[in-house]
This record gives C-alpha cells, sequence and structure tokens, in this order.
C-alpha cells in the first residue's frame, strides 16, 4: 500500500513541476512517469488518464485557496477588515505556491474550458467576497457598486500582481521573491483595495 501511495504522489509533484514548465499539452504522459521513476501505465493505474491527474494537481493548489478565503470570510470582523484578509491570503497561497501563476497563466492561455475545481472554487469565493461586500454597503462602510464586480476588483490585485510577477520584476525591478518587496507589494495592494472601497 505504501508504494502505491508514494507512487501517486510522486505522480502529482512530477506532474505539477512540469505541467508549471511545459503547461498540459506540452507535458506527455512518458515524460512524467519517468520522471516520477513509474512505469508508463502508471497513471491511468492512479489516476485513470492524464487529465484526471491535471484536475488533481489544480485542486491541489485551488482548494487550499478557496479555504484560506473562507476561513478570512467567516471570521467575526468588520466587512472591510475581512476583505483585506482576502487579498492578503491570496499573497500568502501564492507564496507558498510559486508554481500556481504558472499553471494558471498557461490555463488561461490554453481556450479550454474552465476546469470545475477552478470554476466551482472561486465562484463560491467570489459569492462570499460579494456578500461580504453587500454587507459593507449595508452598514455604511463600503460604497454603493454592484458587488460581484466589486468582488472581482478585489482579487484582480493579487492575482496580476502575482502572475506578472516576472515582468514586474524585469520592468520595475520588483523582486516579489524579497521579502521586503513582497511585503510593500501587499501592503499596497490592501490599501489599493481598501481605498477603492471604502464610503
Amino acid at each position: 500500500m505504501k508504494t502505491t501511495e508514494h507512487c501517486s504522489d510522486r505522480l502529482l509533484a512530477v506532474g505539477r513541476e512540469l505541467f508549471a514548465k511545459y503547461g498540459y499539452d506540452g507535458t506527455s504522459v512518458r515524460t512524467i512517469t519517468s520522471k516520477a521513476k513509474a512505469n508508463l501505465g502508471a497513471i491511468t493505474y492512479h489516476f485513470g488518464s492524464k487529465h484526471v491527474l491535471y484536475s488533481a494537481v489544480l485542486s491541489m493548489l485551488i482548494k487550499p485557496l478557496g479555504q484560506r478565503i473562507n476561513f478570512a470570510l467567516l471570521l467575526e470582523r468588520p466587512p472591510l477588515e475581512k476583505i483585506e484578509s482576502v487579498v492578503r491570503a491570496f499573497f500568502d497561497h501564492i507564496r507558498a505556491n510559486p508554481d500556481m501563476p504558472a499553471i494558471v497563466v498557461r490555463e488561461m492561455a490554453s481556450g479550454r474550458p474552465v476546469p470545475g475545481v477552478v470554476a466551482s472554487t472561486m465562484g463560491q469565493a467570489l459569492q462570499q467576497l460579494s456578500a461580504a461586500i453587500a454587507a459593507g454597503q449595508t452598514d455604511g462602510t463600503i460604497r454603493p457598486g454592484d458587488p460581484l464586480l466589486l468582488a472581482l476588483s478585489c482579487v484582480a490585485q493579487p492575482i496580476y500582481l502575482n502572475l506578472a510577477r516576472r515582468a514586474i520584476a524585469t520592468a520595475a525591478g520588483l523582486d516579489q521573491d524579497d521579502p521586503g518587496v513582497f511585503h510593500r507589494v501587499v501592503e499596497h495592494a490592501v490599501q489599493t483595495v481598501r481605498a477603492s472601497l471604502r464610503s
């Protein structure tokens, strides 16, 4: 049993690394199994197909982010503070998973339908964030506006600043791998979101 578990874990780890580097279409079953030191049929045996393995990799990346967002929004705090916590959760999650932006960019550029795990996790997060914004509009701390569009604007900050991090490092000299720069970027994003929402 241990050998089976270790093999599936290796396939996930190698699949994640290769999907980040080469995308779904640029990664072959043969390359994954070879690098994972598994036989050619291992992906079919453990996951059923390359597509299911890819979905499992996306799930490893996206579901914990959804849990962080859910936790941030369930805390008993004023709506603006909850939203700030969501922005920080995005940054913290992506910092802990540096391969995530590459996989997300490749997935967005692929033209394929959005995978179910991504659609459901992010859909739920946007609903929760919209509800927090609507609560802030009700208590007068958040300005009027479409809660869903405001929620999208909130998550756009951490998403863009992370997806474009290599270009930003080259063009602007802001290397987010530097803890001091990372802190500056996060605080800027939080303050930008707060200023855009404040009533």
